[in-house]
């Protein structure tokens, strides 16, 4: 959940931490998995600051074009920047939302869609709209979390509010962030209903090292699009309280160690 106030500097940060550190995790896995064509039309939604949109359109060396939707008016000003400072002629981008994307009648061959950071009640509408737009044979890969993302940190997070005397009354809301991203199993069952077919999946497990407790609440990813829902379940007079213990849980986790989280990326693909 994004809580930057500043859209501008929300997008900076986004160019400067998300995308290396989160966003290239994801596409290596398209890279490294799916044969995208080196022509026709591709669609990336949800592209962020452009980089792999950009990476696509140079493959392509004239013989198609690339087309980034993303919802940032912000993030879309620095992705046409790198177009420009890298003179990639064959990708343009435009404001625009997932969940209802601005195309009739384009009818790409490839539909890219990022859902890594989207809600999973929010995935099957962004599902459906990736394959709507897609021409009749067409390629859609959808890039999304799996359940198991960040279970250590709710496994010390639970000890938190254990410890705060609190685990009681906010136990279904965090058995709910726990257990809201969709398993593998599910995720090719909503590719199947979304109307694909010959559906493939591939997944790698991501991990993200902290030298702190202080660095992981604070890091980007964290801070900037998780923890704000993470501690919204706490009622807001304990928060702070609990946002103590759980760094001192954190500390004595690590043990002069990193602090270690993973996610479990996955790739999910088929045809229209």
């Amino acid at each position: 959940m994004e809580v930057m106030s500043d859209p501008k500097e929300s997008a900076y940060r986004y160019d400067l931490f998300i995308t290396p550190d989160w966003r290239d995790r994801f596409d290596s896995l398209v890279n490294e998995h799916i044969k995208i064509p080196r022509e026709g039309l591709i669609l990336d939604v949800n592209c962020g600051t452009g980089a792999h949109a950009i990476e696509l359109a140079e493959r392509m060396k004239g013989k198609g074009e690339v087309i980034g939707i993303d919802p940032s008016a912000e993030r879309i000003e620095i992705a046409r920047a790198k177009a420009l400072v890298k003179k990639a002629t064959d990708v343009k981008f435009q404001q625009g939302m997932a969940s209802d994307l601005p195309f009739d009648s384009a009818r790409p061959d490839v539909v890219i869609g990022d859902a890594s950071m989207t809600h999973a009640l929010e995935i099957p509408g962004v599902l459906g709209e990736l394959v709507r737009v897609a021409r009749p044979e067409g390629r859609v890969i959808l890039k999304m979390t799996a359940r198991g993302s960040f279970d250590e940190f709710f496994s010390v997070y639970w000890e938190a509010l254990h410890d705060s005397g609190i685990e009681d009354a906010v136990w279904a809301a965090l058995e709910r962030l726990i257990n809201e991203r969709h398993t593998l199993s599910e995720s090719e069952a909503m590719a199947e209903r979304s109307g694909l077919r010959n559906i493939e999946s591939f997944n790698s497990k991501e991990e993200f090292s902290f030298a702190s407790a202080r660095d992981f609440l604070e890091a980007p990813i964290i801070a900037d699009y998780f923890l704000n829902e993470w501690i919204a379940i706490v009622p807001a007079d304990r928060r702070e309280a609990v946002l103590e213990r759980l760094r001192a849980i954190i500390e004595r986790e690590r043990n002069n160690a990193m602090f270690e989280v993973s996610i479990k990326a996955v790739v999910i693909t088929g045809l229209k």
